[in-house]
Formats: C-alpha cells, structure tokens, sequence
C-alpha cells in the first residue's frame, strides 16, 4: 500500500509540473491583502502545490501526536491493571496441601435445593413461620 501512495504522489507531481510548465501566461492575483499585478500561473500552482502538501504534513503529524499519546494512555492504564491484578493474584493466594492430589482436593459438596422463582422464595418463608 506505501508503494502505490507514493507511486500516486508522483504521478500527481509529475502532472502537476507538466501543467506548470505548460501555463506560464502572467496573472493578477489578489488574495485578502496581497495584491500583485503579474505572477505566472506556473507558480502559483506550485505554490498551491506547496502550500497543500505542507498542510498534508501537518496534518500528519497531529495525527501521529494524538495516537501517541493514546497510545501512552492506554500503555498506563494497562499497567495500572496490571499492578492491580497482580496485587490481587498475591492476595488470593492461599498454600495448598502438597500431598493432596489435584482430583482430590475437589471434593463434592452436598448441594441444597434452591426456589427457582421469587414467588417460591415467598411461599417457602411463609409455609415455614
């Protein structure tokens, strides 16, 4: 994709110049309070050229400045979770019986049947008092 942008750049240079070369009648040019009475239209589209491309630049740069600083951003905020998981992993861990295996260690528990709705929960209680 950076092959083809900058093989489309040159193209668009080159035809820029060619209409430069091209178009070299004198013009007057009035731009708020800028006057001049001939200037060939030959450099005024260089100059747009110019001044386009160093606004395409600009506008680069802010761009890369912005996902910078997101970037750093979010690299703090990943490290603040980070930190954070860690502190809890060290909180939560509790020793653990070596010589008990793994299956083991997982014993089952007696289960206790549980009122599936609200209404259930309600009755249950007031069967019981």
């Amino acid at each position: 994709m950076s092959q083809l942008n900058v093989l489309l750049a040159l193209v668009f240079a080159i035809l820029i110049a060619v209409f430069a070369v091209q178009n070299t009648t004198p013009v007057g040019v009035s731009f708020l309070t800028f006057h001049t009475d001939s200037v060939a239209v030959s450099v005024l589209v260089l100059i747009s050229a110019a001044l386009g491309a160093a606004v395409m630049v600009l506008l680069g740069i802010w761009r890369e400045a912005r996902l910078r600083w997101r970037q750093r951003a979010v690299a703090q905020q990943l490290k603040t979770a980070q930190a954070r998981v860690a502190e809890l992993e060290a909180g939560a861990v509790s020793p653990q019986p070596s010589a008990v295996s793994d299956s083991a260690a997982v014993a089952p528990t007696a289960e206790l049947p549980q009122p599936t709705s609200a209404t259930q929960t309600r009755e249950a209680t007031t069967t019981d008092s």
